[in-house]
């Protein structure tokens, strides 16, 4: 089965090299060609245009950025998608709106290709593991055929009925929960700080509260304040997440007011120059207007 990869950042990038020691042939591509060389030193092919590697592709596998550039790559009248062979599977692995996934679904449904929604739950340690959860949803014919393939990269796929959206609302579901935790734990600290009680007790309650590896991890971030972008979820990426979560809501007719704080504090973060660093670096802008240093 031949299987073309798009886009190569931190979190495609980690599924790629999963899927090639799994031993799956790949095409790959990536707007900076540069990224894909160690993908290639594992036996990838190198694809120079996007339309290249989807060209007689049975599966392409999708990991961009945003709706954007989602609409972009897979315009019906773009070279992407007539480049497909009738029949072929495109999995979109990325956090994109409902309304996007619906419009995917749409497009490859007037072309004859099919189209299935599989966004990931993990960050990028958890590609590298291997641990990532998955909601899947489309067309069952399509995903029978892709979950051999995420099974290289994916820990747990859970099926979700119904058109491919659902996947993406329950992603988003997940995402508000998980930086919900991330603003709770950060004022907690934050709190602790400016009263003078002690971050070392509240880091071993949250470790002791916690049985998800991801959000140990987050807990221990907060306390250590290391809200460096390596390996983490940036906060430009963050802000399209909360914006998703947010739009989502609004179109449902659902306050979540929470999500509105965040928002503003990730606007504020991003503002101050913390576009690259981790979405938890919203505790420093927690902690800057409780006049922390």
């Amino acid at each position: 089965m031949k299987t073309a990869f798009l886009g190569l950042g931190n979190m495609g990038s980690g599924m790629a090299s999963r899927m090639l020691s799994a031993g799956h042939p790949l095409t790959v591509w990536n707007r900076t060609p540069e990224k894909a060389a160690p993908l290639v030193a594992q036996g990838a092919i190198l694809a120079h245009t996007p339309e290249e590697a989807a060209a007689g592709a049975d599966v392409v596998i999708s990991c961009l950025m945003d709706d954007t550039a989602v609409r972009t790559m897979f315009d019906p009248a773009g070279r992407v998608v007539t480049a497909l062979n009738q029949g072929a599977v495109h999995l979109c692995v990325s956090t994109i709106s409902p309304s996007c996934a619906d419009w995917l679904a749409a497009a490859h449904a007037a072309h004859g290709t099919l189209y299935v929604s599989g966004p990931v739950v993990g960050r990028p340690d958890a590609v590298r593991a291997g641990t990532l959860m998955q909601f899947l949803a489309g067309d069952a014919a399509a995903i029978e055929r892709v979950e051999p393939l995420c099974s290289a990269f994916v820990a747990r796929s859970v099926r979700i009925p119904g058109p491919a959206s659902h996947a993406n609302k329950q992603k988003l579901c997940i995402n508000f929960f998980i930086v919900s935790l991330i603003e709770a734990m950060a004022e907690n600290y934050t709190f602790a700080d400016r009263v003078g009680a002690s971050r070392e007790i509240m880091a071993g309650f949250f470790d002791a509260t916690f049985a998800a590896p991801g959000l140990k991890g987050y807990a221990e971030r907060l306390f250590e304040r290391d809200a460096g972008g390596e390996g983490g979820f940036s906060m430009r990426g963050g802000l399209k997440d909360i914006g998703l979560i947010l739009e989502e809501a609004r179109r449902a007719g659902c306050p979540i007011e929470l999500a509105d704080v965040i928002e503003g504090k990730m606007r504020e973060a991003i503002e101050q120059g913390m576009a690259s660093m981790d979405w938890s670096a919203i505790q420093e802008i927690s902690r800057r207007r409780a006049g922390l240093d």
